[in-house]
């Protein structure tokens, strides 16, 4: 194949394009509006209240006030580990490796202790685990469990379950990642069913075939002149996104979470695959049909693939992972084979445009 005559193909066919200013517009703002004004759209609502105190941590906790600053839990010598205690009183102890259940804690050190269906006052917490319990005047550092009222108290607890926001973040990136799919899968309708029947319209097709170009080389500029335009408004709109949603989302989370690996493996891998299966199938449209508008209705079931994808994604049945990305992207790769040797095979290159 000479790329040069691919290369004359496809700036031609861009020259084209360059006078189409509607659909200049269409092509750029499509992707803006989808991938970087919906997603602030979804995510500023939802960030914006979200509590930065991430009180969600523990699933149930309450708190009442708070632990004065001069506030000190009393210490003791008196010592017990590695023992259980039910239904019972423990005051001015220090309690480590120490299960307690249905207990009054009072005035006591509790360091790697559980504690379950009691109640704890005057004291001090360390590394244990508390189920349904209630904490008068206490301080501790490294808790975890679940259903606690703290009333006057200072607790710092480790993180027991996703918080509200951690568990969104993941379905949410899911369906906003679609959309950087979806959009360079629609995009060649717009485009490619254009590029032979429209020639053929404009009667500019024979000046075309007279040239020295084999039908490879005209197949490959037609496919880049629509491919290129597709991706680059495609990653134009995901680098403004990615932008624009780390600066909302850095204040609650404290650190930038995209481009994560995902996401950088589908506009790397599965956009260009999709994009590509898009453009080879819509040229194949226009090479059949003799009316641009029924190209760019039949363009429109080519994109289905991609939709069986989206619809996974949105109602929860597949999550975009690195695994996915490869799998999905191999299978388009696979199609979009599969589609070149079919036009090859079916000569769209100078004897079907006629």
């Amino acid at each position: 194949m000479r790329w040069r005559n691919a290369w004359i193909v496809m700036r031609k066919d861009l020259d084209e394009f360059k006078k189409q200013k509607l659909v200049i517009g269409s092509i750029i703002a499509m992707p803006i509006v989808l991938g970087v004004v919906l997603p602030l759209v979804m995510f500023v609502p939802m960030v914006t209240m979200v509590p930065l105190e991430r009180p969600w941590d523990v699933d149930g906790l309450l708190e009442i006030g708070t632990l004065p600053d001069d506030a000190r839990a009393p210490w003791t010598n008196q010592t017990m580990e590695n023992t259980s205690l039910s239904s019972t009183v423990v005051s001015h102890k220090i309690l480590k490796n120490t299960h307690l259940n249905n207990c009054i804690i009072l005035s006591c050190v509790l360091d790697n202790t559980t504690v379950v269906d009691s109640t704890i006052q005057n004291s001090s917490l360390s590394s244990s685990f508390l189920n349904n319990v209630t904490v008068i005047r206490s301080e501790g550092t490294g808790l975890d469990g679940r259903y606690v009222l703290a009333v006057s108290s200072n607790l710092a607890f480790t993180k027991t379950k996703p918080s509200d926001i951690d568990r969104v973040l993941p379905m949410m990136f899911n369906m906003v990642l679609m959309i950087f799919i979806i959009v360079p899968a629609t995009l060649p309708t717009i485009i490619a069913t254009y590029s032979i029947v429209g020639e053929k319209n404009n009667r500019s097709l024979e000046p075309l075939l007279a040239t020295p170009t084999t039908d490879g080389e005209l197949l490959a500029g037609k496919i880049f002149s629509a491919f290129i335009p597709s991706m680059g408004s495609t990653l134009l709109a995901f680098t403004l996104g990615v932008v624009l949603l780390d600066v909302v989302l850095i204040p609650k989370v404290a650190y930038p979470l995209l481009p994560n690996l995902t996401w950088i493996l589908s506009i790397l891998l599965l956009a260009p695959t999709a994009c590509l299966m898009s453009v080879l199938a819509c040229v194949l449209v226009s090479s059949k049909v003799s009316d641009v508008r029924a190209a760019q209705q039949l363009g429109g079931f080519i994109v289905m693939p991609v939709v069986v994808l989206m619809l996974g994604v949105l109602s929860g049945f597949i999550f975009l992972s690195p695994v996915m990305i490869f799998i999905f992207s191999g299978l388009y790769g696979s199609i979009d084979l599969g589609l070149f040797y079919f036009v090859i095979w079916d000569r769209i290159g100078k004897k079907l445009y006629l």
